[in-house]
């Protein structure tokens, strides 16, 4: 049977959370610290059609796999956490952190053993006092080879990868700039709109991210034009932050 897809309100979405909150504990007994839905429906922002995540926290000697099914209509994703590698992963400010910040910041708490969301709530504000230079460098100099991409693509006259790479580059820029302001995105569906509300940021940074990413018409060569000109302002902002991806010498 074609697997079905069913609209499931934030109610039924978090019912459905708290069943399988007690499922876990009592499969898995003291191996579980904590159980918490995270993503769009910890912020009261899932829709119709969205999916359902859940972070189990458990002890380091368990293995447990991530569990990702659909069941009766509704996405359901699972994935059990070791203690020591999401405090490790929360603490830390990397090229991924307007991604990732979110799941350790917004969550509902189902289950808490030990009190150890505390644990938690202390490794996130040590990411906050984080330094980002090195985040930002890793992501320009990712940026600067995606470039390098759109550029051997205009020589060949590859439209397809010309006009994939800007999409791409667009996307780098973005979250260059979400590092930048440290900003990160509260649910996918709202990235775009979170980042052209950044404070700083190019001029035309939605102007140029609208052709890059075919938003509106355009032909190749524009978009090649915008990506080089967007390249151009970001490394200028990112430069006058602290930010160097060039080495005199042979960096080992």
């Amino acid at each position: 049977m074609f697997p079905q897809l069913r609209k499931v309100t934030h109610e039924e979405r978090l019912r459905i959370a708290h069943l399988l909150s007690d499922r876990i504990v009592k499969k898995y007994r003291n191996a579980v610290l904590g159980v918490y839905v995270c993503g769009s429906t910890s912020k009261n922002l899932d829709r119709p059609f969205s999916d359902l995540e859940l972070n189990a926290v458990v002890r380091d000697r368990a293995e447990i796999p991530m569990k990702y099914y659909l069941h009766r209509g509704l996405i359901i994703q699972i994935q059990y956490l070791k203690s020591s590698s999401i405090l490790g992963d929360a603490e830390r400010f990397t090229d991924n952190w307007h991604w990732a910040a979110d799941e350790y910041r917004n969550r509902i708490v189902l289950f808490e053993r030990d009190g150890w969301f505390r644990k938690l709530d202390d490794a996130v504000a040590t990411s906050d006092k984080a330094d980002s230079v090195e985040a930002i460098r890793k992501s320009l100099m990712m940026m600067t080879e995606s470039m390098a991409v759109m550029r051997n693509a205009m020589l060949t006259k590859d439209r397809v990868r010309v006009l994939m790479s800007g999409r791409v580059l667009a996307e780098q820029a973005a979250g260059i700039l979400l590092l930048l302001n440290r900003r990160y995105v509260t649910t996918t569906s709202w990235f775009w709109k979170i980042a052209f509300d950044l404070d700083e940021k190019p001029k035309d940074f939605k102007q140029l991210v609208e052709k890059m990413s075919g938003f509106v018409s355009t032909s190749e060569r524009d978009v090649a034009a915008s990506s080089e000109r967007m390249y151009r302002e970001i490394y200028e902002i990112v430069r006058d932050y602290g930010v160097k991806v060039e080495r005199d010498h042979l960096w080992v």
